[in-house]
């Protein structure tokens, strides 16, 4: 995807995209390191975006694994479509509230590892809160709960909802980011 289509995208819907530029391989490596992909049989991802966590996470995978990828943004689907050919992803261009939905159609209750870069802090409330929640039901015990955020303000709310939350800081990005890793309880 080139940055111009990123950026028109952006300045259209930046309630929902929530950048304006990719994240950098720093980034993106942040993001994926939690991830136990030897365990990992269902990752989900909330806001595929540009595909550049979507690739990584493929990258890394095991061969029986699935990746159940949501992104809303029409183009950007029809652009991870035709960039990314691996019968593994399952692309879903609905809203990220229908997790259980989507893991169900798949054959899972639950998902091992939740990876996002929905920008949960300038969403409308009820979004952001029924997809929190959709997290919170859908993520395996023992599971984990990768959020890039461009703000640390969700700390308190996450270590509310999680058994445990640590908070990266990843300054090798524009603009700077902050990964947030919650755990669930095994």
């Amino acid at each position: 995807m080139k940055q111009i289509t990123l950026l028109s995208e952006a300045f259209k819907n930046l309630k929902t995209v929530g950048t304006i530029t990719f994240s950098s391989k720093f980034l993106v490596n942040d993001i994926i390191a939690p991830v136990d992909f030897a365990k990992a049989r269902c990752i989900v991802e909330l806001g595929a975006g540009d595909g550049c966590i979507t690739k990584a996470l493929l990258a890394k995978m095991r061969p029986d694994a699935i990746l159940i990828s949501f992104e809303i943004n029409d183009k950007f689907c029809d652009i991870i479509r035709k960039d990314i050919n691996d019968s593994r992803l399952h692309l879903i261009c609905d809203s990220a509230e229908k997790i259980g939905e989507y893991l169900k159609q798949n054959g899972f209750e639950k998902a091992d590892f939740i990876v996002s870069s929905v920008p949960l802090v300038v969403l409308p409330k009820p979004i952001a809160r029924n997809i929190e929640e959709e997290v919170r039901n859908t993520l395996a015990s023992g599971g984990a709960f990768v959020h890039l955020s461009y703000s640390p303000l969700q700390l308190k709310k996450f270590e509310k909802m999680f058994s445990s939350v640590q908070l990266h800081f990843t300054l090798l990005n524009v603009p700077p980011a902050f990964v947030y890793i919650c755990r669930q309880a095994a």
